[in-house]
């Protein structure tokens, strides 16, 4: 399995077509590849951190098959 995270967790960087909190998640299984686009608030660490259990939790339903 590969996980990628990528997006902008601020605190600067945003434009109004990539805002603060937009964050990707890619996800491959063998052939099966997955990726997820998220607009998460609040701080940069807070950003980073809801990045890493949203990655985790579509890692965790990928190993049992519900995605």
């Amino acid at each position: 399995i590969g996980i990628s995270i990528t997006g902008i967790a601020g605190p600067g960087g945003g434009t109004k077509t990539k805002p603060v909190g937009l964050v990707y998640i890619g996800m491959a299984k063998g052939k099966k590849i997955k990726v997820k686009k998220n607009i998460f608030s609040g701080n940069r660490q807070q950003i980073r951190k809801k990045a890493c259990i949203n990655a985790l939790k579509l890692t965790i339903q990928i190993i049992e098959g519900k995605k």
